[in-house]
């Protein structure tokens, strides 16, 4: 007998689209946009999934998931939301939802879920906790992952690693995921100076409740020991332990004690492979302080083609300057520009100049010749690449930005494989 399939949805079109795709891959398919008709349907026990978006008009179905374990424990709730947020995804994953999908998704992916809920029916669903939320936001397809891990793992009590680069939002990360897991002890931080201060004093500092710990590729042999030992031995009031670091920690931290920290994994992409994230987390960072201020696609556009130093922090750091200087009105160009320019203290241009020369200098130490040629094939790199990169790979849009027509900048690109080839 086929599977059934209930589709919660309020959306006429989407839920006729999902239906065709699922009876398709061979399943019965009820609809309905009403969750009241949804939880009859479960009663009668109609139904061996349950298919769900988040917001129904003005009701979350989130929180009515206490209602779905009341009348049926034992069966698989996926959830779909437009609303790709940390804190979508962690109410999720601690209310016990089987799968969390961001909208737009692929349907063949939604079938992939779909199917594999039904061979693993998980454990019945708690009621939901009090809702929290970490300013986490983006809809990429690596941040999406992240918050799934982020679900999940705050329904365990494991250890966990943040894994990025600096400046990308670990340890707040990490405290987004202390908050929603409703940690009643002390909550405590420490770098790897307080770290070799106070050594294996900070468990009983932070007994009963949650220890971040920062920057573990910098971590001194004794560190690692008693963290290790930590881990190995935990007590009952043993502080969950949660570290942060960047991606090349293998090389930095001894195995033993990497296997683990990593029980849990979130891996924190850098902004330069967040796509549109950018804008969307800028505009995030200057509706903080002052009231959101409209940004056009030029603005949108120049967000994201920089390449951020320090990452989310020095986003942050300008977003937040240009918030607190009150001005009204669409955002402008010229205004992020002047940002950046003051807290860099430096013309992007004089940077450029610079960096040509010390790339003179370096060739000529290593007597090659041709010098303009290669420094040209360089800036042209990684002006491409920042390029297609700002506007997800459309080569017409990206010649639009460089001021070439598309032509010329398929010819070049393919002269940049060509010379890499050789290479």
């Amino acid at each position: 007998m086929a599977h059934r399939v209930l589709i919660l949805e309020d959306d006429e079109s989407l839920r006729l689209v999902i239906a065709k795709a699922l009876s398709r891959a061979g399943f019965e398919v009820r609809a309905t946009a009403s969750t009241d008709a949804a939880l009859e349907r479960l009663v009668r026990r109609e139904v061996d999934v349950l298919l769900a978006d988040v917001l129904l008009g003005r009701e979350s179905f989130l929180d009515r998931l206490d209602e779905v374990t009341r009348v049926r424990p034992d069966i698989p709730v996926i959830i779909m939301s437009a609303q790709t947020t940390a804190r979508t995804a962690i109410e999720a994953g601690k209310a016990g939802v089987f799968e969390y999908l961001p909208k737009p998704f692929d349907l063949n992916d939604m079938v992939a879920v779909i199917k594999r809920s039904l061979e693993d029916v998980g454990p019945s669903l708690p009621s939901s906790a009090a809702p929290g939320f970490g300013g986490l936001v983006g809809r990429s397809p690596a941040m999406q992952e992240a918050f799934r891990a982020l679900g999940r793992l705050a329904r365990t009590a494991s250890p966990v690693l943040f894994t990025g680069p600096e400046g990308s939002g670990r340890a707040h990360c990490a405290r987004v995921l202390v908050s929603e897991t409703g940690v009643v002890g002390p909550v405590i931080e420490a770098g790897p100076a307080r770290m070799r201060r106070e050594g294996a004093g900070l468990l009983e500092t932070a007994a009963g409740g949650a220890l971040v710990l920062r920057r573990a590729d910098a971590w001194d042999d004794e560190t690692q020991d008693w963290v290790q030992e930590a881990l190995e031995n935990p007590r009952g009031d043993s502080p969950r332990i949660l570290a942060t670091a960047t991606p090349e920690i293998a090389r930095h931290m001894r195995p033993a004690l990497l296997s683990h920290l990593a029980i849990g994994r979130v891996q924190l992409p850098p902004l330069r492979e967040r796509g549109e994230d950018r804008a969307l987390l800028f505009a995030h960072f200057l509706a903080e302080q002052s009231p959101a201020r409209e940004m056009d696609e030029e603005v949108r556009q120049y967000i994201n083609a920089q390449v951020w130093a320090d990452e989310v922090l020095g986003m942050k750091r300008v977003a937040l300057h240009l918030s607190m200087q009150g001005a009204r009105g669409p955002l402008r160009v010229a205004e992020i520009e002047a940002a950046i320019q003051e807290f860099s203290g430096r013309d992007p241009a004089a940077d450029l100049t610079e960096a040509a020369a010390r790339f003179f200098g370096a060739s000529l130490a290593q007597g090659e010749t041709e010098i303009s040629e290669k420094a040209q094939l360089a800036v042209d790199r990684g002006l491409f690449a920042a390029a297609l990169d700002a506007t997800q790979g459309v080569r017409q849009d990206a010649a639009k930005l460089l001021g070439l027509n598309r032509n010329t900048l398929t010819r070049r690109l393919a002269a940049l494989e060509s010379d890499a080839h050789e290479a």
